[in-house]
């Protein structure tokens, strides 16, 4: 973790906590801190939302949270995929309804992509 890291933020884009808690925590917290979400991350909290973990309507709130905080960076090389997945999942107003098959479609993708990574062994 870099100096400028967020804990606190961190465990915001890793869904570590209680959702309520996470997102009051990271509005207060520095503002020159920063945290990356990146696909395993989508894929955790997808993969919880498809397992019944946590609602459809937290996985939206979530991708809020993450998609509309300053200090939240998305992953490098994957910009694109990771910016359409919280822009899809945070206003499925404008898209569709978090549903299983929103999920599974996303989660197949995120998986296909993690797959051909570097390291991945693909």
């Amino acid at each position: 973790m870099n100096a400028n890291t967020s804990p606190v933020l961190v465990d915001l884009v890793s869904w570590r906590g209680k959702l309520d808690d996470l997102v009051r925590s990271a509005r207060s917290a520095d503002p020159s801190a920063h945290a990356v979400v990146d696909r395993a991350a989508i894929e955790v909290a997808l993969a919880n939302a498809v397992s019944s973990l946590v609602t459809y309507a937290e996985l939206t709130a979530w991708a809020q949270a993450v998609h509309f905080h300053d200090g939240v960076d998305i992953e490098d090389g994957h910009e694109d995929l990771v910016a359409q997945f919280l822009f899809e999942a945070s206003t499925p107003e404008l898209f569709e309804p978090i549903a299983p098959e929103f999920c599974q479609r996303w989660l197949d993708r995120l998986r296909i992509s993690l797959a051909k990574s570097p390291g991945a062994g693909g």
